[in-house]
């Protein structure tokens, strides 16, 4: 998914879209552990305004309990891809800035190339 966008000023865009999209993610995630749909005979006391728990009750209600953790199971699993795919951009990023390093001046025998190979083992 990563390789496609190599160019620096892509690699930056692309990042800060990752990191929004997670960000976004996080967000619906934590709305909907919010959900104090009543289960059974519990009841308990909602903390989210009126209007957003009765759509999440309806929710509860047509999906027959699953709907909201299955889509926080589904929304995990998108957030465990961006939180990969940020760490192959960062690999992305960091064999960029070491190959215009290297074709900078600064040679395989620098003091900046050894701590870099150093730190990618």
């Amino acid at each position: 998914m990563n390789r496609q966008h190599t160019d620096p000023s892509d690699l930056h865009s692309r990042k800060n879209m990752l990191l929004a999209t997670k960000q976004l993610c996080k967000e619906f995630t934590d709305l909907l552990a919010q959900d104090r749909t009543p289960i059974g005979n519990s009841r308990p006391s909602p903390i989210l305004e009126p209007g957003i728990q009765s759509c999440l009750t309806h929710f509860s209600l047509i999906t027959h309990g699953f709907g909201s953790p299955a889509i926080c199971a589904a929304l995990t699993a998108l957030q465990n891809y961006l939180t990969e795919a940020l760490k192959g951009m960062d690999k992305m990023f960091l064999n960029n800035n070491s190959t215009n390093r290297h074709t900078s001046g600064e040679g395989p025998g620098s003091k900046n190339s050894d701590k870099e190979e150093k730190h990618r083992k």
